[in-house]
Formats: structure tokens, C-alpha cells, sequence
């Protein structure tokens, strides 16, 4: 049995260079360099397993494969349990997050709970240009290069190389909540067990369906001022 990554495994570089011009280069902020550099490259990469693990599970159950589908479940479960003790986590309430308008939800991720304070853990991330970015030819080199260092799975250098470089980018993670995906994933492993397959796929359904997004803007900020939207609390 083959897991085909359904997730991005590692954060994804989004660059549009576009409008091409001379720009000059101002002083990084430090505080939101810092920030991205705590997190840049730290998913929880039990998360990161865990729900392609759900996500195959799901195809293995629509095509029938219910072994396969159980074994998917089983090592959601186990992911699950070791993104609890192995970290990264962060606590927030969801009406803190920062979700980008395109990414934004009405539907509380845990009914009842959206302004209460919940364990996420962070299982995908991206980079995109910020909407004040110029290109140059020496911010054009660094997002080459970064994009390089990232395909090689080397985040923290990628995220040097753009900061050197005092591109102007925007972070945004991916985060899920820790006790209801577990408790999702569980129910769709005793659903599975008791042959319900179509209950099984609606409760992995539904841990997919609580994915959210946090959003940290401008991280290089080239207009040298530490524009913190929304910092992860760890």
C-alpha cells in the first residue's frame, strides 16, 4: 500500500513576480523575522501525516478498499495522539485567528467553542507575495533560490534567502483542532469497525472540514515596520 501525499508536506512558496521595477531595500523588522523564523518549517509533522492519512482513508473508503481505509484510520489515530505530545501546539480561540477573507468560514470548526481558547496544531503553511511587493532583479534571485532551497525541503534557508532579500510576504498556516479531529478520527475508526463506511467517510469528512487558517502579514515587511496581524502564542 502506497500513501500518495494529499497534503503538502512541507510549506509551499506561492510567488506571482509581476510588474517588474527597481525598488530599494529597507531594514527587515525583527520581530516579525523572529516570529517567522519560530514558525517557518515547525509544523507538526504528526499532524502533516495524520490527515493525509484521513484524506486517503476517505478515497480508500469511496473505492471500496476497506482494509486499506481501516489501516489509513489506524495510523490518523496514532499521528494524532503523537501530535499531542510532540508538538508544535498553540492555544487560541477561533475568533482570534486571522483567516484571509478567501479562507474565512461561518461555521465554528467546534460548535459552540468559537470564542473559547482550543488547542491547533499547525499541519500546512504558505508563503505568498505581499500586495506591496516590487520585483528586481535581486528580490527575482532570492525567490529563485528560495523556491530551490524549498524543493530540497531546507524551509529555514528558503525563508533566509527571502528575508535577506527583504521580500515582501505574507504567512499563512493551516491549522486544525487537536481534540476534535482526534475525537472525528476515532469515531470514524469504531464507525469503520462496526461496517459503517459511509458514517466513517462523513466523520473524516468532518476532521478535514475543521481545518483553519491563521494568517501573519508581511513577515519581511520591505517598509522596515514590524506589521504583526496576528502572532502564533506557543
Amino acid at each position: 500500500m502506497t500513501k500518495s501525499p494529499s497534503l503538502r508536506t512541507g510549506l509551499l512558496l506561492s510567488m506571482l513576480l509581476a510588474g517588474v521595477s527597481s525598488a530599494s531595500f529597507a531594514q527587515t523588522a525583527p520581530n516579525a523575522a523572529k516570529i517567522a523564523d519560530q514558525d517557518f518549517g515547525r509544523l507538526s509533522q504528526d499532524g502533516v501525516g495524520a490527515f493525509n492519512d484521513v484524506h486517503q482513508a476517505r478515497l480508500a473508503l469511496f473505492e471500496g478498499k476497506i482494509d486499506e481505509a481501516a489501516t489509513f484510520v489506524t495510523d490518523a489515530r496514532t499521528s494524532l495522539a503523537l501530535a499531542k505530545t510532540n508538538g508544535p501546539t498553540f492555544v487560541k480561540a477561533e475568533t482570534a485567528l486571522n483567516s484571509p477573507g478567501q479562507n474565512a468560514v461561518k461555521t465554528p470548526a467546534v460548535p459552540g467553542q468559537a470564542t473559547t481558547p482550543i488547542v491547533w496544531i499547525p499541519i500546512d503553511a504558505e508563503l505568498a507575495l505581499g500586495e506591496t511587493f516590487v520585483a528586481s532583479p535581486q528580490k527575482s534571485a532570492a525567490v529563485v533560490v528560495a523556491r530551490k532551497r524549498l524543493e530540497k525541503g531546507d524551509h529555514a534557508k528558503s525563508l533566509e534567502a527571502i528575508r535577506l532579500a527583504q521580500v515582501d510576504v505574507n504567512y499563512t498556516v493551516a491549522v486544525a483542532p487537536l481534540e476534535q479531529s482526534t475525537a472525528d478520527v476515532d469515531k470514524a475508526n469504531n464507525l469503520i469497525a462496526s461496517h459503517d463506511y459511509y458514517g466513517a467517510s462523513e466523520a473524516l469528512r468532518q476532521a478535514e472540514g475543521r481545518v483553519r487558517y491563521d494568517e501573519i502579514d508581511d513577515i519581511a515587511n520591505v517598509n522596515g515596520a514590524t506589521t504583526v496581524s496576528s502572532a502564533k502564542a506557543k
